[in-house]
Formats: structure tokens, C-alpha cells, sequence
């Protein structure tokens, strides 16, 4: 613990030493000029003289500097899954999964790791707990939790000790998570080594065929005439069995497609090719019939519904000599299931098209802009374009359509958007144009783009987006502009993805040309999200009639697929064009059961809170899924004596708790745990060696105290006692 004495005075030590030395030369010449002779002057002057050399000292202000080091010990956490099927057992003979995890807390590796880390134990089901002891942990007699979120616990944790010394943590889970239907989520990146165990042997699972639908997924809206594709993900053991998939619309058998699952169980996809002649909203279900012995029979079926729009959303892309981001764009726009596309590219001075979308002539000036949905403008420069087209796009947005400028090197330099009549939609305003900046720059979707429908969570997890390695700097958002997406870059944090509403319409920009590189990452997590980022972005742009009219309602629930018994969560926000106030108006919610009863709901006014955190005025209520099949939800509510209405929110509950379901554990999920953070998936026999031999790197943290010298009750308390004995010596002696 090194120590050192500085001095903080701000005058110069010459002058307080010469001070000094002038008030003592002084009191000498006082003593001996005004008593001479005197015996109290012997006693007096050492005192005064003291006195001055101390409030000298005081005065160079010393301070005692103390640097400490302290060893910061790592933590060790422990994640307890405490849901209802870590009771499961194949048969009497094979111990439950808890019982299995109680016994590995009681393994003498926690003694070992005790000595290195800080170990903390989470239990967690529907919500990550509150930290405990190991001993706490096994006190807990019986996993009761009704749903089991191993993703969110994991996520929460990492959030909670972010930037903390975390050694390591074990997950004590059988890896089935009631809310992802596929382990793809386990391959994301983790801050720290995960340790799994296999809590089952394995093989166990093969005593009673029993299949399931555990996921269906289609295109919720499409283009009357088109196909489309829904997929169905069948899991479970059919005993050797043949295992049938049966498509039903609208009540009526349509398809059959014959499948088979392994004997050991496992799951199959299987793809069903959907027509849609006719305009309107059809019901979908699948259906596996019961397989000889099957007892569970409760999960065979799902439903879904599909909204058949008229051919109607046609989207113009126009772009110069094709660049990269146009090719990989086209080819989504090609996939595309909700839109007509058509697009120009610009070659010389003329135009040529393509698309899946006919066109009656090459020159795109002649085709009536209104009967487009959505324009998305490539990289052109100011006189690429006619001065009244431009016009023309102004007045297009202003009616209602949306306008999305992807730009490049031309559309973002000194002759590019800025130059044209585009200036004054822009939601953005640059300054200096200056050229891009390349590196890799980590992208982050904002509270208010986690909101927005184009980066909401689907089937497939969550909306990850991958850096990217390029961005057009020198873009400030103007007054009405939300910025969706950011990107951190040497230059700061800048915006990537930017929106306004202007008129009745939208305009989106985007400050980058390299998400064409996001197809070409060997992640296959990564790889999709180009693809989805441009296909929900293009969905949330179709501007439906509610999003025409002066106010809208957008309704959404917690979760997508629930189970029977969940609680059901819905929450409304109420928009204003133009950015218009609304206050506090009654919002109700009606709820459509799958037995045709009508609900009523008041819902609550209150902020409604972004997984990023922050809070949104908003209503909301709540609901139990009582009663399984299909719920159809619409929020309304009145302004100005004008009804405003939601578009119906259908959400399929499932007509089981899967916590109670007879299934394996997902050891591929906590295989891909293990191996995608840098720990180790092993058996209950291997744990104990494993964690007892882990060597945690300890971390040092060094202190620096100061404690000033003068400031304290001692040097005060010297300072008066002088002075008091000093006046004590005087009255005694009779003195001046």
C-alpha cells in the first residue's frame, strides 16, 4: 500500500514560506520592543511562533495519498430450471431431471469453486428469480413453474452482469423452451462459457408413440392470385409408424402429405403450397391423425389465419446500372409473396425493366405513380429524373404512398437527393456530403425501431441484424423523424435507418450499401437477415386504408403462440398522422373466443414498456387462455364522434401446457449452448471433475484514497488551544 504526501496549495510555496517567515520576524520585534525584560515573553512567543509554523503548514494544504489494490473475485452463476418439466421422467425407474440437478448442486465442485468465485444461484420458469445460495437452491422441493423462457433467463442474465467479472455459469435445464420453437437461438454469441448436463440418459423416451404440431408458419398476408407456402413442423415419436399431415381450409380437407420420424423421436418440416384465387380471410388448420396408442392427442392440430389482399401493393423500384445491394434486393423482391414488383434500371440514357409485374412500356415516367403502393429509389443522381417526376413522388407521398431512398454514391453526394425536390420529405438533412466510411460497425435497433413492425420478433427469434461495413456519414434526423436503427462507428454513433411520415405517406432512408453482404455470412442466423429486414420492412410499408385515415389503432399481444392457461396479453397504441396530439380517450378491446363469444374488455391506459426499455403511452389488458383454438382480437375507440378500429388480431392458443408434456430434453440446444460460448456439454458423472479442475483468472482493482492532513478536528482543535492558552498566559500576567 504505497503512501505519499502531496501538497494542493494554489499559492506558491516562496510566498507562504516568506509569510511566514515575515510574521515571525514580526513577533519578534513586538515581543522584544513591548516586553523587554519580561519572563511571560519566553512562554509566549514559543507559542505564538507554533501557532504561525502550524497555520503555515495547514496553509500548504498536505494531503496523504493511499493507493490500494484490491483482488476482484469472479462470479459463477447458476441458472436452476424450476419449471414444471424438470419433474418429467420416461418411468419409475429413471430419477426425474430435478432430482438429477439437486444431486449435481450437492457434488463437492461447489466447494472447490467456492474458493475462486462468488457462486450465485437463479432459479427461473416464467421469470429469471432473485439470486441465492447453493444451500438455498436445494431447500426448493419441486419444479411448479408453468413455462419455461431458457432463452430470456439467459439473456437476462448476461444483461444483469454485463461488464462483471463472470467466470462461467451452468445451466441446470433440459433445454425445451415453451416460447422458441426451433434451438437456433442457442447458437448466438454469450459473454461467458456455458456448462450443460445431461440430466436424462439417453434413449429413454421410446415407450408410447406421440406426435405433435409444434410450429406452423405462412405469409399472414398475401396477393390474391399468388401462391404461397406454409410450413409445418411435426415432432415428436411415432413408434415406427406412418405419420399423415392433413391441411384443412376453411374447414374442408385440401392436402395430405404422408412423413416419418425417427424411432428415437425427433421432428420433420413439411411444406404445404397454399392458392388464393379469391380475396379474404381463410382459416388453416393441420392436423396429424392419432397414431395407434397414442393417450396425449391434444396437440395434433394447429390453426392459422391468412389474409388475402387484392393485387393492389405494387412496389416500383428504380435504380441506375445495377450495384449489388439492387441484384440481392430484386431477388427478395422476386420471393416477395405481398407485393407486385417492378423494376427500371437505368442504362445510358434509357431504361429497361424486369419484374414479375408486366409493364406496358420501358419509359417508368408514363406508368400513374398512385397506382403504387411503395417506390424505392437506388442509387440516382439529381438529373437522372425528371424536375416534374420528382414532383410527382412529393405528391405521391403526400397522398398516402411510401417512398424508401436506399441511395449510393451518387444519391448521397453533392448532385444526388438533396439536390432535388426529394430535399424537403427527406428525414434526414446532410451536411457536407461527405463520402462513406468503410470498416465493420456494429448495428443496433433503437427503442423506437424495436416497436416498429418491420424489426418485430417472428417465429424465427429475434430480429438480429449484423454489422455492417458501410455507412454514409454527415446525416442529422430532422424535427419528425424516428431514427430505427443505428450504427457505432470511430465517428460516434450514426444513424443507418431513419423515418418519417410526410403527408399521409412515409419515407424511409437507408445510410448504407453493404446489408447485401449479410446473405453471404456462414451464420445461418446472420444470412436470413437480409432477406427479413427488406420483407417485413416492405409489409409494414403497405399502407392499408386504417393507416389512411387521420388516426389508427396498432394492437399487438405477448406472444404468438400460447398455451392453454397462459395469461394473454394485448396492447394497443393509438397513431395520429402528421405526428398529431391525441390525449387520454377510452380504448376498449372485444375478444372473439373460439366458441363465438364476445368479450368486452375496458383496457388500461398505461405506458407500455419496449424490451430495450423504454416506456410508450399505450393501453393494455389481460386475459387467461381458459378455452383452446382460435381468439380473434380488434381495439377500438372513438374520436370526435369518428370510430377508430383495429385490424382483427387473431392469436391460436394451444390446447395443452406443454411443461406437462412427456418429451426428451433438447440436447441439441445445450449442445450448441455449450459450444457456441466456449464451455462444455458432459455428463452428471463428468460434471464434478470438470468444474472442480476450472482455474477463474482473478481480477485486480487498484484505489487511490486521499485524506487531507490539515482538515481535521485534531489540527483545528491544536490551532484554538494555542490561541486560548496564549490569551490564559496574558490575563495572568496582566498583559496587553
Amino acid at each position: 500500500m504505497p503512501t505519499e504526501i502531496i501538497y494542493e496549495h494554489a499559492a506558491p510555496i516562496s510566498a507562504i514560506l516568506a509569510s511566514i517567515g515575515i510574521i515571525l520576524a514580526l513577533g519578534v520585534l513586538f515581543f522584544w520592543k513591548f516586553l523587554p525584560g519580561e519572563m511571560a515573553a519566553f512562554y509566549l512567543w514559543p507559542i505564538r511562533a507554533f501557532f504561525f509554523l502550524l497555520l503555515g503548514w495547514c496553509l500548504l494544504m498536505p494531503t496523504q495519498k493511499k493507493a490500494l489494490t484490491e483482488v476482484i473475485r469472479s462470479r459463477f452463476l447458476i441458472a436452476l430450471d424450476t419449471s414444471g418439466s424438470m419433474g418429467l421422467s420416461p418411468n419409475a425407474s429413471v430419477p426425474t431431471r430435478w432430482k438429477t440437478a439437486r444431486e449435481t448442486l450437492a457434488q463437492p465442485w461447489v466447494t472447490e469453486v467456492e474458493k475462486q468465485c462468488d457462486i450465485e444461484v437463479y432459479p427461473f420458469a416464467t421469470e429469471l428469480g432473485q439470486p441465492e445460495t447453493v444451500a438455498a437452491a436445494l431447500g426448493v422441493s419441486a419444479p411448479t413453474g408453468t413455462s419455461s423462457l431458457v432463452r430470456e433467463a439467459l439473456r437476462g442474465l448476461a444483461d444483469r452482469y454485463r461488464g462483471q467479472p463472470v467466470g462461467g455459469l451452468l445451466l441446470l435445464s433440459d433445454g425445451l423452451d415453451t416460447r422458441e420453437a426451433r434451438s437456433e437461438w442457442a447458437a448466438a454469441t454469450w459473454p461467458c462459457p456455458i456448462y450443460t448436463v445431461r440430466l436424462e440418459p439417453a434413449g429413454v423416451w421410446k415407450a408410447e408413440p406421440d406426435v405433435r404440431v409444434d410450429l406452423i408458419d405462412t405469409p399472414r398476408r398475401v396477393v390474391v392470385g399468388w401462391d404461397s407456402e406454409l410450413k409445418a413442423v411435426i415432432d415428436g415419436q411415432a413408434a415406427g409408424q406412418p405419420v399423415r399431415v392433413q391441411l384443412y381450409e376453411n374447414g374442408g380437407l385440401l392436402e395430405e402429405v404422408p412423413t416419418q420420424l425417427p424411432d428415437e423421436g425427433g421432428r420433420r418440416e413439411v411444406k404445404f403450397t397454399l392458392k388464393h384465387p379469391l380475396i379474404g380471410i381463410f382459416n388453416y388448420e393441420v392436423r396429424v391423425p392419432h397414431l395407434k396408442g397414442e393417450s396425449h392427442t391434444n396437440d395434433n392440430t394447429q390453426k392459422i389465419t391468412v389474409q388475402v389482399n387484392d393485387a393492389k401493393n405494387r412496389l416500383l423500384f428504380l435504380e441506375d446500372v445495377p450495384r449489388n445491394e439492387a441484384k440481392f434486393l430484386n431477388r427478395v423482391l422476386a420471393d416477395n409473396q405481398n407485393v407486385s414488383s417492378l423494376s427500371f434500371n437505368r442504362i445510358g440514357k434509357r431504361w429497361i425493366t424486369f419484374g414479375r409485374e408486366q409493364a406496358n412500356t420501358t419509359d417508368w415516367t408514363q406508368l400513374p405513380l398512385s397506382t403504387y403502393k411503395i417506390i424505392i429509389l437506388g442509387d440516382l443522381e439529381e438529373h437522372m429524373l425528371p424536375v416534374a417526376q420528382y414532383e410527382a413522388l412529393v405528391q405521391y407521398v403526400e397522398a398516402g404512398g411510401s417512398l424508401v431512398l436506399m441511395g449510393g454514391e451518387r444519391a448521397w453526394g453533392t448532385k444526388g437527393f438533396d439536390a432535388s425536390p426529394l430535399k424537403k420529405i427527406m428525414p434526414i438533412s446532410r451536411a457536407g456530403h461527405r463520402p462513406i466510411i468503410e470498416g465493420k460497425f456494429r448495428v443496433t435497433i433503437t427503442p423506437d425501431g424495436l416497436v416498429h413492425p418491420a424489426f418485430q420478433r417472428k417465429e424465427e427469434g429475434e430480429f438480429i441484424m449484423p454489422p455492417v461495413l458501410s455507412v454514409y456519414p454527415g446525416s442529422k434526423p430532422t424535427a419528425g423523424a424516428q431514427v430505427l436503427v443505428t450504427a457505432a462507428t470511430p465517428e460516434g454513433v450514426l444513424p443507418l435507418v431513419i423515418q418519417q411520415r410526410y403527408g399521409q405517406g412515409r419515407v424511409v432512408v437507408v445510410l448504407s450499401d453493404s446489408l447485401w453482404r449479410w446473405q453471404l455470412d456462414p451464420n445461418p442466423l446472420m444470412s436470413k437477415s437480409y432477406t427479413r429486414f427488406w420483407s417485413q420492412l416492405i409489409q409494414a410499408l403497405v399502407p392499408e386504408q386504417q393507416e389512411l385515415d387521420r388516426f389508427s389503432i396498432e394492437l399487438y399481444a405477448n406472444t404468438d403462440h400460447p398455451y392453454l392457461g397462459d395469461a394473454l396479453q394485448f396492447s394497443a397504441r393509438l397513431l395520429a398522422r402528421g405526428n398529431e396530439t391525441v390525449g387520454d380517450l377510452p380504448m376498449t378491446c372485444e375478444i372473439t373466443t373460439p366458441a363465438g363469444r364476445k368479450l368486452p374488455f375496458t383496457m388500461k391506459a398505461q405506458n407500455i414498456t419496449t424490451s430495450a426499455g423504454k416506456q410508450l403511452p399505450g393501453y393494455m389488458t389481460e386475459m387467461r387462455a381458459e378455452e383452446p383454438g382460435l381468439y380473434q382480437v380488434v381495439a377500438r375507440t372513438e374520436i370526435t364522434g369518428t370510430k377508430v378500429e383495429s385490424a382483427p388480431y387473431p392469436v391460436y392458443v394451444r390446447p395443452y401446457t406443454p411443461e406437462t408434456m412427456p418429451k426428451a430434453a433438447d440436447i441439441v440446444a445445450l449442445q450448441t449452448l455449450a459450444r457456441s460460448s466456449g464451455g462444455k456439454f458432459c455428463e452428471p458423472t463428468e460434471l464434478n471433475n470438470l468444474l472442480s479442475s476450472l482455474k477463474f483468472a482473478q481480477q485486480e482493482e487498484q484505489r487511490v484514497i486521499y485524506q487531507t492532513l490539515w482538515n481535521n478536528w485534531v489540527i483545528l482543535a491544536a490551532l484554538v488551544s494555542l490561541l486560548v492558552v496564549e490569551w490564559a498566559l496574558r490575563r495572568w500576567r496582566n498583559l496587553a
